[in-house]
């Protein structure tokens, strides 16, 4: 997949930040890499974020007025959104700003996928591109194959294999990128809490689950990557689930050598199956409903 940035050292990059480690990465890259970063964190906890940051500014979830300013004040034309927003504010009968508010109104649901369509647009509308998410450490994504623990049993095989149709079909749905399953019983499908808390929902009914996680069959690469890490082992290993398997070269694996010896020392299995590169430029809103 493409979407490397240009080279342009120096120059402004927007980041977007919300939960999790993924957005103190990305900015990590950015800075390894010559570019100033310009940080608008809208969710999670702050963390080293401030000190990576060029510029570093808290703003409420929504407040897209505020955070349009933000950027233009400091000439950011290209933008990376990292980190999980929480999906029920959107539920919400007034999210955000009255800008924010007026163009939630334009689109006609408030699925991830068209929140963040509507995003960018509004960015772009601005003199701003968002990036793939991968753009500044395309070494993140998961290459197909064996990446920790022991081989899978032909039981985990029939599982991941049962799992990740179901899973596509969800995450095609903007539902949920993750299925926990045992001998080929679905125990839980990811809604809006999250992939840990799935996991332990369906975990804890039976010990030795499956996790497959997976992304959008039309995935958009500036957005909502797949995302796993040393909390996701530890996760399973709190419910005794033995299996993850993820989509090579879709999914964004963080500190992959924290997450490999968790994985050994519980006996976890982690698994990325074949699945087709990203796009280098996400479809548009038609044909994806289109398929």
């Amino acid at each position: 997949m493409s979407g490397a940035p240009p080279a342009a050292p120096g120059a402004a990059v927007g980041l977007l930040a919300g939960e999790g480690r993924l957005p103190v990465v990305l900015a990590a890259a950015m800075r390894a890499q010559g570019r100033r970063v310009i940080c608008a964190q809208m969710a999670g906890e702050p963390g080293r974020l401030p000190d990576l940051a060029d510029v570093y500014a808290a703003l409420d979830l929504g407040a897209l007025q505020d955070l349009l300013r933000f950027w233009q004040q400091h000439a950011v034309r290209e933008v990376v959104v990292a980190g999980r927003f929480n999906r029920a504010a959107l539920a919400q009968p007034q999210p955000g700003d009255d800008f924010a508010r007026a163009r939630l109104r334009q689109i006609d649901d408030r699925r991830d996928q068209s929140v963040m369509d509507m995003f960018a647009q509004v960015l772009a509308q601005g003199g701003m591109r968002v990036l793939a998410q991968t753009a500044f450490a395309p070494h993140l994504l998961a290459e197909p194959g064996l990446l920790a623990g022991p081989p899978p049993s032909e039981a985990e095989r029939r599982d991941v294999e049962l799992g990740l149709p179901i899973a596509r079909l969800l995450a095609g749905q903007d539902v949920g990128q993750t299925v926990v399953l045992k001998d080929g019983a679905i125990l839980a499908a990811e809604a809006a809490e999250g992939t840990d808390a799935t996991i332990r929902r369906g975990g804890s009914m039976a010990r030795g689950a499956v996790v497959v996680k997976v992304s959008r069959p039309h995935q958009d690469p500036r957005f909502d990557l797949p995302t796993v890490g040393p909390e996701t082992i530890e996760s399973m290993d709190a419910v005794g689930a033995r299996l993850l398997a993820v989509e090579a070269r879709r999914t964004i694996i963080l500190d992959r050598d924290r997450l490999a010896a968790a994985a050994a020392a519980a006996a976890i299995t982690v698994l990325a199956v074949e699945a087709q590169p990203l796009l280098a430029a996400p479809l548009g809103t038609a044909a994806r409903q289109a398929t």
